[in-house]
């Protein structure tokens, strides 16, 4: 597959080496087990009309705010003021967040956190996920938004290559699959970037004989539709929860910055495969929210990334969902 590898290519040149993982991946994919994480477990649950909705803290990495293409300091610092987020030039954190439904019997991740390979601040998932009152044997889905590696670290035990979810079948986008696993992609990579394939190949080995590749409009369960929104990785997904009168759009990575992102959609990410498409596809999808004032959920907003979004200027602005006191 070719699709946009160029642009990937050249923006992995903005991405500093510390984000680089070969100490942690072998040259020959085997990955080294490592120490867990020291995230305490939290989680938050709210209803979509009947369907439970689990938001569960992953952790958080630091970034440098130039991994926002576009990024101007002189924008960015009264971003961060009107977010009431401290200002760092030199530093953003992304938090890491996953998600867990429960619907007629049925009990699905969307997506599992980041491995401890990426650093002590992530890997609270399988935390997270007990605090919920889930055993890892209970869930029988696992939906993954695309294969980074900050989406796929609960599925297995690095230390002996086993599934950390041995009942649950991997449910997974058709290209990105495809992608993760193209060979020109990885060859065409900077060695110390082929570390982040290698890992995400190595957490869905396991999986691999049972897995379930689809495309967009794929129902996965009553209620959960698959949504096309490409850009970040060429068949990155959203899962649009509909129970009811209540929908929540659960959007994967849409956007990595709550306070630059919304009011600046055309900032796009280092790791967006494709740069344009990624910003188009944010702001259709913000207008989209915005127009049916639907709930969402983002894998990189501020826990437990549940909020809605409204017009600003010409930006977005979100505003936290209030606590379901249903839950």
């Amino acid at each position: 597959m070719t699709l946009h590898r160029r642009g990937f290519l050249g923006a992995l040149a903005l991405a500093p080496a510390a984000l680089a993982v070969p100490a942690l991946i072998t040259r020959n994919g085997q990955v080294a087990a490592q120490t867990a994480g020291t995230v305490p477990p939290t989680c938050l649950r709210r209803k979509i009309g009947e369907i439970e909705v689990y938001a569960l803290l992953d952790g958080h990495i630091a970034f440098p705010p130039t991994m926002l293409t576009g990024f101007d300091p002189a924008i960015g610092e009264p971003l961060a003021r009107a977010a009431h987020k401290p200002f760092d030039p030199a530093q953003m954190l992304v938090g890491i967040n996953a998600y867990l439904i429960r619907t007629a019997g049925r009990v699905i991740a969307v997506d599992t956190g980041a491995p401890a390979a990426m650093g002590p601040t992530v890997a609270g998932w399988a935390g997270a996920l007990a605090a919920t009152g889930t055993t890892p044997d209970q869930v029988d889905t696992v939906f993954l938004t695309h294969l980074h590696p900050d989406h796929v670290g609960g599925l297995t035990d690095m230390a002996t290559a086993t599934p950390g979810l041995a009942k649950a079948q991997l449910v997974a986008s058709e290209a990105d699959w495809a992608f993760t696993h193209d060979e020109a992609v990885y060859a065409a990579l900077p060695k110390d970037f082929q570390g982040f394939f290698d890992l995400s190949r190595a957490m869905v080995a396991p999986y691999a004989a049972g897995k379930a590749l689809i495309r967009p409009g794929a129902e996965i369960a009553p209620g959960l539709t698959t949504v096309a929104l490409p850009g970040h990785t060429p068949g990155h997904l959203g899962l649009r929860v509909d129970s009811g009168a209540e929908s929540l759009l659960i959007w994967g990575d849409l956007l990595h910055s709550t306070a630059y992102q919304f009011a600046r959609p055309d900032w796009a990410f280092a790791f967006d495969t494709d740069q344009a498409m990624a910003a188009a596809t944010r702001q259709a999808t913000l207008d989209m929210v915005t127009a049916d004032g639907m709930m969402v959920a983002g894998m990189h907003l501020d826990f437990p990334g549940f909020g809605y979004v409204e017009k600003a200027g010409e930006g977005f602005h979100f505003t936290a969902a209030p606590y379901d006191y249903r839950a």
